[in-house]
């Protein structure tokens, strides 16, 4: 693997936009022009060469990478690594730079790959983090030099293309918890406006959530989301002074990322409040409260 990671190092000068395409190229198959093919290996062609596009198949995503008139094997094996990674980018609308060669990475045979886009929230890039070699196929040619052609099968499961798809679109699902029902539709409002001053993509409607909620749970309620929002408020017993309300209100707030099971930013706010009712001194230290998570 060491070898194959300099060689894709190497090859980061390269334009690869013309891998992920059909048309010319020196990779594609109608540059490879006339010559007399010495050996394949193996000596037979496997069925998965059959494959144009991509083919799904029992949870599965497989994507055929292909290169042309390398010098040694090993090369053209990058190669096509390289042209089957780039056309796995494509399925999510990216344009394949130079920028990602360096960026793939192997453990136990399988794979990392930037494919290029970043976190629309975290901006942190988005990775094919579970890819596989499945098969290469290797011919070797006399073109008046040795030349090297390759075609390899790259395996991703069908839950990696989803995660990927969700961290994209970075939909956010949501959720207020309050003991407080006359709390709930400020709360909801405030959370609108918290989501587009953080750019968040949040979803119209929130979801139900218990306070012993967790991330897989979230996960489930929210499936279609890469990332949720949690706002929990909590009121102290109000109190009266003299004829007047106090009231202690803490707020707090995790943005979560579903496809990482972690959450990314909490956020914390407490306040008191004062008026001539409870609920109105509960209510004005649940904006004040909320006044301190959004300026942060």
């Amino acid at each position: 693997m060491t070898r194959i990671a300099t060689l894709l190092m190497t090859l980061s000068a390269l334009c690869l936009i013309s891998c992920a395409s059909t048309g010319g190229g020196e990779d594609s198959p109608a540059a490879s022009g006339p010559g007399k093919m010495l050996e394949s290996n193996p000596a037979a062609k496997p069925e998965w060469l059959s494959i144009t596009g991509y083919a799904q198949k029992m949870g599965n995503w497989y994507f055929v990478g292909e290169s042309s008139k390398s010098r040694t094997e090993e090369d053209a094996r990058a190669k096509g690594l390289l042209n089957g990674l780039a056309q796995i980018s494509s399925q999510f609308g990216v344009k394949v730079s130079s920028e990602l060669v360096s960026k793939e990475q192997e453990s136990n045979g399988n794979y990392s790959y930037d494919i290029g886009v970043k976190n629309k929230l975290t901006g942190a890039p988005i990775r094919i983090k579970d890819y596989k070699l499945d098969g290469a196929y290797i011919e070797k040619w006399d073109r008046g030099a040795v030349e090297f052609d390759a075609k390899v099968l790259i395996k991703v499961p069908d839950e990696e293309i989803a995660r990927i798809r969700k961290e994209i679109d970075a939909l956010c699902g949501w959720a207020v918890i309050t003991p407080r029902p006359e709390l709930m539709g400020d709360a909801m409002r405030l959370v609108k406006e918290f989501a587009q001053v953080k750019k968040f993509n949040l979803k119209p409607d929130a979801d139900p959530v218990a306070e012993s909620y967790t991330i897989e749970t979230l996960a489930q309620k929210a499936d279609d989301s890469a990332f949720f929002l949690v706002l929990k408020v909590k009121p102290g017993e109000p109190k009266s002074v003299e004829g007047e309300w106090y009231a202690d209100v803490a707020v707090e707030a995790e943005y979560i990322s579903l496809t990482e099971n972690k959450v990314i930013r909490p956020y914390s706010g407490s306040a008191r409040g004062a008026a001539y009712s409870d609920k109105d001194a509960v209510k004005n230290a649940f904006l004040k409260a909320f006044d301190e998570i959004m300026a942060q």
